[in-house]
């Protein structure tokens, strides 16, 4: 037996090997390419010759037929399936390395669909967090906001150190009493009882609204027993408030942004939620109380022209309590300037 040299054709790497050797296949000792030993150049030993072209077998031709990359395959499989996209980029590049030193390897179209598809789903993942990102920011700006208009359209409740608020979005209930932690006695605010608009407010309760008349005085009645008598009102927001001089206060909200030359009639039966929501608040002691109406009262308004970015209005509103608390009359608001 003898030796010679030759170039691996993968890598051109130089090789020693015997001449014994020839036709079988043989993993380069640098690239690990499979590579099939060559025919000795001419002038080695003639025992190599009969090694030169051994017969064919079938186990010479599997070795020495061209192999499809496991990780190919693996790129594909894992991209298209629940395996994950990051295998399959994974699995893609390394087989494209492969594929690379190695001829006599295939399945380079299979790993470049394992990674286009690999990156598409990587892709539609980011954009899908962005959106839920986005959309999560745009969910706490508008909360912040709705917060903001909650307290602007409400600040006039804050009246007393120690309140309570109560309503009830479904049905009217009566309020509930909670006593401060540290009750400060504080007289409660009257208006004289003999006061001929008050007087008239309690026989005037209706609630078919249809039956009621615009009484021309400003807004009296009572809450709650107490005596009703126009101090202040504002509107704001779509937020009617009327004030009186004892600290009571009716609240008509949700008429919309703009309310000039409007009315609203609302029957005590109208079960709409698109109907605007009534609240009154009056002091129990050194309680405020407040109750929320979103059905079951009657209600009569109309608002004029504005002049000077002033509009006069006539209201007439019943709630549906054991008191048979109601207010009516004239009363003027201001319109916020524009922007």
């Amino acid at each position: 037996m003898s030796e010679f040299k030759f170039s691996c054709p993968a890598c051109g790497q130089n090789i020693l090997c015997d001449s014994a050797h020839v036709g079988k296949d043989f993993a380069c000792p640098h690239c690990q390419a499979l590579i099939v030993v060559p025919r000795p150049p001419a002038g080695t030993a003639s025992a190599a010759a009969p090694r030169a072209n051994p017969p064919a077998s079938p186990g010479n031709r599997a070795a020495t037929a061209p192999r499809t990359s496991s990780l190919a395959i693996a790129s594909l499989i894992c991209s298209l399936t629940c395996i994950g996209w990051l295998p399959g980029i994974i699995c893609g590049h390394l087989a494209k390395s492969r594929i690379r030193r190695n001829p006599s390897l295939q399945g380079s179209r299979l790993a470049s669909a394992g990674l286009i598809i690999g990156y598409l789903m990587l892709t539609a993942q980011v954009g899908t967090a962005a959106y839920k990102i986005w959309s999560f920011t745009v969910a706490v700006k508008h909360g912040f906001e709705n917060v903001q208009h909650d307290l602007a359209t409400n600040k006039l409740f804050v009246m007393q150190p120690q309140s309570t608020t109560v309503s009830n979005d479904t049905e009217p209930m009566e309020p509930v009493k909670v006593e401060p932690a540290q009750p400060e006695p504080v007289a409660p605010v009257r208006v004289a009882t003999d006061h001929p608009q008050i007087a008239s407010a309690k026989s005037e309760w209706t609630s078919d609204p249809d039956k009621a008349s615009f009484p021309d005085h400003p807004v009296t009645g009572k809450l709650h027993g107490i005596d009703f008598v126009t101090r202040t009102a504002s509107f704001k927001n779509g937020d009617l408030k009327i004030i009186s001089a004892n600290g009571l206060l009716v609240d008509v909200y949700r008429l919309g942004e703009s309310i000039e030359g409007q009315s609203y009639a609302i029957q005590s039966d109208d079960r709409s939620d698109a109907n605007p929501r009534a609240r009154m608040s009056w002091n129990d002691g050194d309680v405020l109380l407040t109750a929320t109406y979103p059905k079951g009262y009657g209600m009569k308004l109309q608002f004029g022209q504005a002049i000077n970015r002033t509009i006069s209005g006539k209201i007439y509103l019943c709630f549906p309590d054991d008191s048979k608390s109601c207010v009516a009359g004239t009363f003027e608001v201001k319109l916020p300037k524009e922007k």
